[in-house]
């Protein structure tokens, strides 16, 4: 008989672990903005590194777990936006005020 092989379900848990880190990086870039405008410019630059440790990771997790997704590559792209974007210069803005 000819069957195609079909692939094992996966658990639709898979799909939001990528997303957890997307997620945690955009959590960074919105405390840096939070601390820079407190004032305390050390935490707001960490918090925007570790954002970027976390946007490193997000990618990788998601191709070790085959859950690309198109949602993800928008997520990550907003999230990037945040963090590398909006975050960095709100940070400067406030520093330089």
């Amino acid at each position: 008989m000819n069957e195609t092989p079909v692939a094992p379900a996966r658990h639709p848990g898979i799909y939001l672990l990528p997303n957890l880190f997307t997620t945690a990086g955009m959590m960074c870039g919105f405390f840096a903005i939070i601390s820079a405008f407190n004032g305390r410019f050390t935490e707001a630059a960490i918090a925007v590194f570790v954002a970027g440790l976390l946007d490193g990771v997000d990618g990788r997790v998601a191709r070790m777990t085959n859950t690309q997704s198109d949602f993800g590559v928008q997520y990550d792209s907003l999230a990037d936006l945040v963090s590398f974007g909006v975050a960095p210069a709100m940070v400067m803005y406030a520093w330089s005020s």
